[in-house]
């Protein structure tokens, strides 16, 4: 059990930005925590030790790694450690993802390599070189930079940087070349073309080929890092952006299950309430709009 909690907010100002960077120049030892947010952690240079859970990984400039909401951690064996927490509340920062999440190396650093870690021992991580580290470096000392003035468009500007940085970093994961990398990738296409495709007939076969698995091998290892199989994860995709076009208004409930792929508005509905609770007519009807 992690010794500490860190609070939201501990960084986060009042104006109610979920943004923060944190400097560990150099970072000391520090014991397990936790925090009510994700940590985005760059490695700048120098050694140390992460300790997540039990296990203990050694960790070097150019590494990056996300620590999960709730997640405990430390520090230990430092040696000129110098490190980058950018600390985020993606829920509440609100940043479109747009197709982001049709890269493979997006889920992999948000979901797939957390997951996998204590498997495969931190060898599926993210390493940058010079070069991309450099300019990683250089967008967070921008985000800081418009953290510290606050000046008039501060938060639109910091929160688009740091877009550009998340953007990047994903398509340094999605060129990864060490083998381990490229397994967890595999699945992340999976993921991504749901994302890309999830309107359209979708099934196990075509996601294996993508992946470059057998069925099974997809089946097996799609479960383990989403925690569902392809198709249940598929249908919680869909009515996802049914809920999205429910919100928005415009269509009614058959037209926006057949927008987002359900053959059969009935098994739709079924479906919809399952997953969030309540029909998609009671969430049409809670639009401040709804009776206008």
């Amino acid at each position: 059990m992690p010794d500490r909690q860190i609070k939201s907010r501990t960084y986060f100002d009042a104006s109610g930005l979920p943004l923060a960077i944190v400097r560990g120049n150099p970072q000391s030892t520090i014991a397990t925590h936790s925090h009510e947010f994700t940590e985005l952690v760059l490695v700048l240079s120098g050694q140390g030790t992460h300790v997540v859970a039990r296990d203990r990984y050694p960790i070097g400039g150019g590494d990056v790694f996300v620590i999960m909401r709730g997640e405990g951690h430390a520090y230990r064996n430092t040696r000129d450690l110098r490190l980058v927490n950018i600390l985020f509340d993606l829920d509440r920062l609100r940043v479109p993802l747009a197709d982001l999440q049709s890269l493979p190396g997006y889920h992999v650093l948000f979901t797939l390599e957390p997951r996998y870690r204590r498997a495969h021992r931190f060898t599926s991580h993210l390493r940058l070189g010079e070069e991309e580290l450099s300019h990683a470096a250089a967008l967070i000392t921008r985000i800081e930079g418009e953290l510290a003035a606050k000046a008039p468009g501060y938060r639109f500007a910091a929160t688009a940087v740091f877009m550009d940085m998340i953007g990047g970093l994903c398509r340094a994961y999605s060129k990864a070349g060490q083998p381990i990398a490229r397994s967890l990738l595999r699945i992340g296409e999976a993921i991504g073309y749901l994302e890309n495709h999830y309107a359209e007939p979708v099934s196990v076969a075509r996601l294996a080929r993508i992946a470059h698995l057998s069925e099974r091998s997809l089946l097996r290892e799609f479960r383990r890092a989403v925690g569902r199989s392809p198709i249940q994860h598929l249908i919680r995709l869909r009515i996802a952006k049914a809920a999205d076009l429910l919100r928005a208004g415009g269509l009614n409930v058959t037209q926006a299950a057949f927008a987002v792929g359900f053959a059969d508005s009935n098994y739709f509905t079924r479906q919809f309430r399952r997953i969030t609770g309540r029909s998609p007519r009671q969430l049409r009807s809670a639009r401040p709009d709804a009776g206008s």
